[in-house]
């Protein structure tokens, strides 16, 4: 298992009010079974987000390439607007 961070920037002129809980569901309800997604954790801060995902695989490479595959699907979402991986 690996634990991976990505971090994400807000640039759009508008910055919602984003809870945690809610970026958190949101991450879980784009991960799918294939992500091997153990755990979710998300921080917010000012203009930033950081998403960190515990997933099981053999190979960190994988892992971290995962772990962007979901937050890129994840960002897509309408309460998500305007963040962007950093």
């Amino acid at each position: 298992m690996h634990l991976v961070r990505v971090t994400l920037d807000n640039a759009g002129p508008a910055r919602k009010q984003l809870s945690q809980a809610v970026a958190t569901d949101l991450i879980w309800a784009y991960a799918e079974e294939r992500d091997a997604v153990e755990h979710v954790r998300v921080r917010i801060g000012t203009g930033e987000m950081t998403v960190v995902l515990f997933i099981r695989s053999a190979d960190e490479k994988v892992a971290q390439d995962q772990a962007v595959e979901i937050v890129n699907r994840a960002i897509r979402a309408p309460a998500l607007d305007g963040w962007r991986i950093r």
